[in-house]
């Protein structure tokens, strides 16, 4: 699987940055973040929006974020 998070982008201008392939061109904002397709603890693959919100608030998917609530909110 390609790992946009390790490609080399090239900037095409000051707000855009691109990648290329033989088969694909992926164009995107710069500093664009990166949301990864599964989940960094489990590695189940993300289902639902509430796996991605979850992911932007602490890295881990929905299932994560409620088995470790105790150790997240008790900092």
């Amino acid at each position: 699987m390609l790992d946009l998070s390790k490609v080399q982008w090239k900037a095409i201008d000051k707000g855009t940055e691109e990648f290329e392939t033989d088969l694909l061109r992926i164009i995107r904002p710069i500093n664009d973040e990166y949301i990864p397709i599964d989940c960094p603890i489990c590695e189940n693959l993300f289902s639902s929006s509430d796996d991605v919100e979850a992911y932007k608030r602490h890295k881990m998917c929905k299932t994560c974020e409620l088995d470790k609530w105790s150790e997240l909110y008790n900092k």
